[in-house]
């Protein structure tokens, strides 16, 4: 066999400079990744092609941005000037 990493030839069960096993199958490409599969285990992410890998990680990125600004604004608005009920009736 021939491992798919380094390409060394000769190999029976397991690449000796990787340690990797040779006889799994590959993951294929999925149709499309969404974002509750971050919630898996390793062993169910160990099965997702490494571009399905990507653009999860591209997914919880743009989620931890979203949160990350939705904190900033709170906090902007807790530092904000308190407007006065009463000037509110009156106008």
């Amino acid at each position: 066999m021939i491992c798919s990493y380094c390409g060394t030839e000769g190999l029976e069960d397991s690449c000796s400079f990787y340690g990797t096993t040779l006889n799994i199958k590959r993951p294929k490409l999925k149709e499309f990744v969404v974002l509750e599969g971050v919630e898996k285990p390793f062993n169910g992410l160990a099965c997702f092609h490494t571009y399905d890998l990507l653009v999860l990680l591209r997914l919880v990125r743009k989620e931890r941005t979203k949160s990350y600004d939705l904190m900033l604004t709170l906090k902007k608005a807790g530092k904000s000037p308190q407007i006065d009920q009463a000037m509110v009736i009156r106008g």
